[in-house]
């Protein structure tokens, strides 16, 4: 099981870098600073949700087993949550800061 939540942390950073490393560039920085938090607000309530619900059902299934129940929670949780930031970073790329409604960048001196 503790390999198991190191490969949820691994895949929490990657998608969290993923996320703030695809920010658009050209756009209100307020607005895309708005998005960002209110997607990783959505994310945690999400996350929070589903691992009290599947929680309160593990226990009430096998009551005994609280270790078990616990742990299936911290994953289900922690993939509600990536997938709540992964498409809520999609839908901030190609829906809410499209490219036709960034402006342009200038070149990079090189």
């Amino acid at each position: 099981m503790p390999f198991m939540i190191l490969i949820l942390l691994f895949l929490l950073g990657a998608v969290l870098w993923g996320f703030f490393h695809s920010n658009p560039r050209g756009v209100n920085r307020t607005k895309l600073i708005s998005c960002n938090v209110l997607v990783l607000v959505l994310a945690a309530i999400a996350a929070a949700f589903v691992s009290d619900l599947l929680y309160g059902d593990a226990l009430t299934v096998k009551a005994g087993e609280k270790g078990m129940a616990t742990f299936l929670a911290i994953m289900a949780g922690g993939t509600a949550f990536l997938i709540v930031v992964a498409a809520g970073g999609m839908l901030r790329n190609l829906v809410l800061f499209p490219l036709s409604a960034r402006s342009p960048e200038p070149p990079v001196a090189q």
